[in-house]
């Protein structure tokens, strides 16, 4: 059901959503640099829609793209203001018939009947290096995921030392990251040991988002968002003309869910 107040927001707010219409994938500016994932979504047609889960919806880009793309699409969350920003943005967009969105865990949709082996593709962008229990989270997708159906997940590279002087990892699931990332190889691994066979993989980034991101981090700090639109012609200018330098922040790999037997 739809929040009143996410039906028709007031002028500011619509103006506020236009914008970060207008900058997806947003302020992040790494996540800029996975958008090239998109190109790999399944395509459905109007009558047999694509049937896509988008673990840990963010701002609703991707299950915005796998829509496009003729999906019908549940995002799920465990946080409350992200269920908002997504039900903001639906609304905005005008795919309320196409995106549903719901407050529950993995483990709690993966317990339903209904949901399981539903899914053709299952995105797992940036949330399994949050998870510390990644071998059960991955066997319960598993069990949402239909004969054949693909698992895109892409998680921080272990080896990018980008980030060395920050606090790496903490003890909890409390938001941040309870590991720093995966090499390749060790998320195939994980992968194939639940029940998938990576089919391709990609090393994401380039020295330009690092570049921005560094600008982002340490000029613009508590300022970020603002600033980052403010700033956005030259930061985009800095981010393409720094582009040609690879600078692998992020791997990604698509795996596919074996046939039993």
């Amino acid at each position: 059901m739809l929040r009143p107040d996410t039906q028709n927001p007031p002028f500011a707010r619509r103006a506020r959503l236009f914008l970060k219409r207008l900058m997806f994938p947003g302020s992040n500016w790494p996540n800029r640099d996975k958008t090239q994932i998109v190109r790999m979504f399944l395509s459905g047609t109007p009558d047999r829609p694509i049937q896509t889960l988008d673990c840990g919806c963010g701002n609703a880009y991707f299950a915005h793209q796998a829509i496009r793309r003729n999906s019908e699409c549940l995002g799920i969350t465990i946080h409350p203001w992200e269920k908002y920003n997504c039900e903001e943005m639906r609304s905005f967009l005008g795919i309320d018939d196409q995106l549903e969105l719901r407050l529950t865990s993995l483990s709690q949709l993966s317990e339903e009947p209904d949901q399981q082996g539903r899914f053709d593709q299952v995105l797992l962008l940036d949330v399994i290096e949050h998870i510390l229990d990644a071998p059960e989270a991955l066997r319960q997708i598993h069990a949402l995921t239909a004969e054949d159906g693909l698992v895109y997940i892409t998680t921080p590279n272990r080896d990018w030392q980008g980030n060395a002087n920050q606090i790496r990892v903490t003890r909890h699931e409390d938001g941040w990251h309870v590991r720093n990332g995966y090499t390749l190889e060790q998320l195939e691994s994980l992968l194939e040991r639940a029940g998938f066979e990576p089919v391709d993989r990609l090393r994401i980034g380039t020295l330009g988002s690092t570049a921005v991101q560094w600008i982002q981090h340490r000029v613009f700090r508590s300022w970020n968002d603002p600033m980052t639109v403010l700033c956005f012609p030259l930061l985009k200018f800095l981010a393409v003309a720094l582009s040609p330098w690879r600078d692998p922040h992020t791997i990604f790999v698509l795996a596919r869910k074996r046939r039993a037997g």
